[in-house]
C-alpha cells in the first residue's frame, strides 16, 4: 500500500477532531473501484488498502538495513492474497483484501493512479497519523472487454503495530453507522432524544459501550450531518411532507403563508382533530407559549377537553411572530378547518390575542385565565400589605365564586376596595373593567362554562409538545416530534376508553342512580357523578316541598363535614317529563347534574338519570 493509518493515536469524542465527512458511512471509499471501462489501461488502476478488526498475531521482522522494525501479520494461509492470483472483477479482489485486513488487524484506503492525489474530494478532518506505511496490493485490468483483474504487487509488511482483538472495537471499520445505527439515531430524535442519550441507551440496551462499535461521537456527527444536508431546505421539506398529507388522507387541512419566500406561519389539522373538535370544540383553549425550533417560531397548540376530562389537540400552528394580523390569519385557518365557532375560548390577556378572538370569533364567548390574573396579584400590591392582612384571602375568595349574581359580585367588589383603599390602583380598576371576561358570576348561563377556568390546560399541553422537542430543532426534525407527542395522546384515549369498557365500580351506595351512573358515562366522569350522589346522602337535607305552577319546587340544605357552612339552593322538578335545574347552575357550568338535584329525584324514587341531561360529549 502506498499509505496505511496507524492507529496508535485513539479516537475522542472531541467534536472538533471529525469534519462531517469522517463519520460518512462510506469507510473505504468504494466509488474508486467503480470506474468507467475507459478509465482502465494496462496498470492504471491501483486500489490499495489497509483493513480492520482482529489480529492473529505479528511477527516482527528487521527491515533491510535493520534501520527500523516491521510487523508481518501471521494470518492463515487461506486469507492471504497470492501475486499473479485472478479475480473475476476488482469488487471480487477488494472483498478478498478487506477480508485479510480484517484478520490481519489494520485499516484500509484506496487510491486511482488516475487521480493519485484524489483531487477533487474533500478532505476529512482526522486524529489518525499517516506513518506512510508500505504494505500494499495492486491489482490491473487484464483485458479491456472484460471485468477480470490479478494482483500484480502485493507487499505485507508494515511499519506499525497491528490492532489486537481488544482494539478492534476502536477501528474505523468497527465504528461505521449501519443502517439500525442511523435508524436508531432518527427514531429517537422524534422522542426529543438527542445523538449523546441515544448513544447511552443503545449502550444500555446492547449489554455496555463495548456491544455497540460506533462511539457518541459518532452518533453526534451523523445527525448533524442529516442536518447540513437538510440546510436551508427545511421549510420546504415540511411544507411537502404536509402537502403530501393533505393529497393522500381524508380531510386533511394544512395551510401555510410565507413572506418575501420565507415561512411565516402554517397551521394543521388531521380528520381526528377535526373529529375531537365536533363532539368536544364547545369550549377550548390555545396558548402560545414554546419557541421549539432553531427558527423561534412559536408553537399554538389549540385544546379542548374529552370525555374523560382529558386535554386533547383539536389542530396547532406554528407563527413566526406574536401579532395580531398572525394571530388572526392563525384563527381563519383554525375556523376554516373547523367550520363552526366554539361557544367559548379561553386564553391569556396578550392584547394580540385578545382582538384577533373579538375580529375572527365574534359569535364566541371570550374568557381570560383566571390563574393569568391572580399571579399578578403580588405585583400590584407590596409583599407586607399581603403578608399582613387577610385581603389575599378574601379577594381570592370573591373571584373565584361560582355561585353569586353579577349584582352581588359588583358590590361585594367595591365594598372590598374600599376597605384595603385600592379603588384607586389603576390595575384593580382595569381588572374591575374588564370583569365580564373572567369572572365566572358573568358565565353563570354558558353551557360548560366551568370545563376551562384556566390556560393550564394549554399550558400543560404545551409543556407536553416540548418534552418531545426543543428550541434548536429543525423543523422537519419538530413535525416529527409533534407526530410522536400525538401518537402518545392519542394511545392514551384509546386506553381510557379500553378501561370505561372493561371497568368494574365498587357501589358504596345501594343506589339504582349510581349503578345507572355506572352504565352511562365514562370512568372518569363516573367518579365524578359518585362524588355527588354520595353528598346528597350525606350532606343534603329537604327543608321544604311545594307544587308552583306545575313544578314541584324543594328547598335544599348543603352543609360541609363539620356542619359548618351552610349552602342553600332551590331544586325545581317537573314531573313525568323529568326536568329539573338548580339555583347553584352546577349541570350549566359542568354538564353532570349536582348533589342537591340527586337528593331531590332519589325523595321522588327516580332511578335513573334523566336521558336529557347524559350529555352526547
Amino acid at each position: 500500500m502506498s499509505d496505511c493509518f496507524d492507529y496508535s493515536s485513539d479516537d475522542t469524542e472531541d467534536d472538533d477532531q471529525y469534519g462531517e465527512e469522517d463519520v460518512n458511512c462510506n469507510e473505504y471509499d468504494d466509488d474508486n473501484f467503480y470506474k468507467s471501462d475507459d478509465q482502465f489501461d494496462g496498470r492504471n488502476q491501483i486500489s490499495d488498502y489497509a483493513g480492520e478488526e482482529e489480529s492473529f498475531n505479528s511477527n516482527v521482522v528487521d527491515s533491510p538495513g535493520g534501520k527500523t522494525m516491521l510487523w508481518k501479520p501471521i494470518v492463515p494461509k487461506d486469507f492471504m492474497p497470492d501475486v499473479d492470483a485472478i479475480y473475476q472483477s476488482l469488487e471480487e479482489a477488494v472483498e478478498m483484501y478487506k477480508l485479510y485486513a480484517d484478520k490481519a488487524g489494520f485499516g484500509v484506503r484506496s487510491t486511482d493512479t488516475l487521480d493519485p492525489e484524489g483531487s477533487g474530494r474533500n478532505k476529512r478532518n482526522s486524529n489518525f497519523k499517516i506513518t506512510d506505511c508500505k504494505a500494499l496490493i495492486k491489482f490491473e485490468r487484464l483485458h479491456m472487454q472484460t471485468n477480470a483483474c490479478k494482483i500484480y504487487e502485493f507487499e505485507e509488511n508494515h511499519n506499525h503495530p497491528l490492532e489486537t482483538k481488544e482494539e478492534r472495537r476502536y477501528s474505523k471499520r468497527a465504528r461505521r453507522l449501519s443502517y439500525k445505527d442511523k435508524e436508531f439515531i432518527v427514531r429517537s430524535s422524534t422522542s426529543n432524544i438527542g445523538a449523546t442519550k441515544a448513544h447511552k441507551l443503545q449502550a444500555s440496551l446492547q449489554g455496555g459501550y463495548e456491544n455497540v462499535g460506533p462511539e457518541s461521537i459518532d452518533y453526534k456527527n451523523f445527525r448533524r450531518k442529516v442536518g447540513n444536508i437538510i440546510g436551508d431546505k427545511d421549510a420546504q421539506l415540511v411544507v411537502d411532507k404536509m402537502n403530501m398529507r393533505k393529497d393522500e388522507f381524508h380531510n386533511y387541512t394544512f395551510e401555510y403563508k410565507c413572506v418575501d419566500s420565507v415561512l411565516n406561519a402554517m397551521f394543521w389539522a388531521d380528520e381526528t382533530d377535526k373529529l375531537y373538535y365536533k363532539e368536544f370544540g364547545d369550549v377550548i383553549s390555545f396558548d402560545a407559549t414554546f419557541r421549539t425550533n432553531k427558527y423561534g417560531m412559536i408553537f399554538v397548540p389549540f385544546t379542548a377537553i374529552d370525555n374523560h376530562k382529558r386535554s386533547i389537540n383539536i389542530g396547532a400552528g406554528l407563527l413566526s411572530n406574536e401579532s395580531i394580523e398572525s394571530y388572526r390569519w392563525l384563527l381563519e385557518a383554525f375556523l376554516k378547518a373547523h367550520v363552526k365557532h366554539p361557544q367559548l375560548v379561553l386564553t391569556d390577556q396578550d392584547p394580540a390575542i385578545l382582538q384577533a378572538v373579538e375580529a375572527i370569533f365574534p359569535n364566541s364567548n371570550h374568557r381570560l385565565c383566571m390563574w393569568h390574573i391572580m399571579k399578578k396579584l403580588q405585583a400590584k400590591v407590596s409583599a407586607d400589605f399581603l403578608k399582613n392582612t387577610d385581603f389575599r384571602k378574601r379577594f381570592t375568595k370573591l373571584v373565584w365564586n361560582v355561585y353569586i349574581e353579577p349584582e352581588v359580585f359588583e358590590s361585594r367588589w367595591k365594598l372590598l376596595m374600599r376597605k384595603f383603599k385600592l379603588q384607586d390602583k389603576r390595575w384593580f380598576k382595569d381588572m374591575y373593567r374588564d370583569r365580564k371576561l373572567w369572572i365566572p358570576a358573568y358565565f353563570k348561563d354558558m353551557p360548560l362554562h366551568g370545563l376551562m377556568k384556566t390556560t393550564s390546560r394549554s399550558e400543560s399541553v404545551n409543556s407536553f409538545f416540548n418534552k418531545y422537542s426543543n428550541c434548536g430543532n429543525l423543523l422537519i426534525y419538530f413535525m416529527m416530534n409533534y407526530d410522536t407527542a400525538i401518537g402518545k395522546q392519542r394511545n392514551a384515549q384509546q386506553k381510557l376508553e379500553h378501561d370505561t369498557k372493561n371497568a368494574k365500580h365498587e357501589m358504596t351506595l345501594p343506589s339504582g342512580l349510581l349503578e345507572h351512573a355506572a352504565a352511562v358515562y365514562k370512568k372518569k366522569i363516573f367518579y365524578e357523578v359518585k362524588k355527588e350522589i354520595f353528598k346528597a346522602a350525606w350532606y343534603c337535607s329537604i327543608d321544604s316541598v311545594e307544587k308552583i305552577d306545575g313544578w314541584q319546587v324543594v328547598m335544599i340544605t348543603q352543609t360541609d363535614k363539620s356542619k359548618q357552612l351552610k349552602i342553600k339552593c332551590k331544586v325545581e322538578l317537573k314531573l313525568p317529563e323529568k326536568e329539573v335545574k338548580c339555583s347553584c347552575n352546577h349541570f350549566i357550568r359542568t354538564g353532570i347534574l349536582c348533589r342537591h338535584i340527586f337528593a331531590v329525584l332519589k325523595n321522588n324514587h327516580i332511578e335513573e338519570i334523566p336521558e336529557q341531561y347524559i350529555l352526547r360529549r
